[in-house]
């Protein structure tokens, strides 16, 4: 009968041990599937947008597809661009695509994937306004910028300007539909989207300033790094990207 007993109790401790080491198996596995969390700006057509409360647009495709060629499992959350790159060093995010610029001071507490579009800088008017054909006939007169942007950056760099900064683009372009500013110095294809959607503006393409949008992630992320710049290689060159671009910017 002891036999019996011990021999019930070795068989009972195998399974045990098998059943944890299944367990231990299955956190392995999920720890290699933990989300991704990506952050966006949806005030930023039509690179990111809400389409029926849903996220959408260019950025929001283009990651998608980085994902899935790069097994990436990812969650998307959007706020304002001035709060992403704050989110990302407090490891609320862990990376963003929001039509980012790469720039010398944004390299230095980021990594960039290579770069997914080339930008420029223009400017929206009043339809009604003639005199801004350059960035020069800007001074003197009240600008506004969204926070954090390349625009921004270079009025507040330019002397003889007012800037006034704005949280969204669609903020900044109702100041200037009611004429409280005189021109919005923003990304090019935002611009010609709200110049779509609003007959009393118009984009003023002038002084190009070119700039490379990229992927952000923090300085450690090198894994990641990789495995996104390997998705990115891959859309660039299947065909996918063409078919995006078609998608978003017709």
């Amino acid at each position: 009968m002891k036999k019996i007993i011990i021999f019930i109790m070795i068989i009972s401790s195998m399974i045990i041990v098998s059943c944890n080491s299944s367990k231990t198996s299955d956190a392995s596995s999920s720890n290699t599937d933990k989300p991704i969390y990506v952050g966006i700006d949806v005030d930023f057509p039509p690179f990111g947008y809400l389409d029926n409360g849903k996220i959408a647009g260019f950025d929001y495709d283009i990651m998608n597809e980085v994902a899935k060629l790069s097994g990436l499992n990812v969650e998307f959350t959007h706020m304002q661009f001035n709060g992403l790159l704050p989110a990302l060093q407090a490891k609320k995010i862990d990376v963003i695509i929001a039509s980012m610029t790469v720039t010398e001071d944004r390299k230095q507490f980021v990594n960039f994937s290579e770069p997914y579009y080339v930008s420029s800088q223009v400017m929206l008017v009043h339809k009604d306004d003639d005199s801004i054909k350059t960035f020069d006939d800007l001074n003197g007169k009240n600008i506004g910028v969204v926070i954090g942007t390349t625009g921004d950056t270079i009025m507040t760099e330019k002397e003889g300007v007012n800037v006034e900064k704005f949280d969204t683009g669609a903020s900044a372009v109702l100041a200037l539909k009611s004429k409280k500013i005189a021109a919005v110095v923003f990304d090019k294809e935002p611009c010609k989207s709200f110049e779509k959607y609003n007959d009393d503006i118009k984009l003023v393409e002038s002084d190009v300033v070119q700039e490379n949008y990229a992927i952000a992630m923090r300085k450690d992320e090198t894994a990641l790094l990789e495995k996104i710049n390997a998705g990115l290689s891959q859309i660039m060159t299947n065909g996918t990207y063409e078919k995006l671009i078609e998608k978003n910017f017709k």
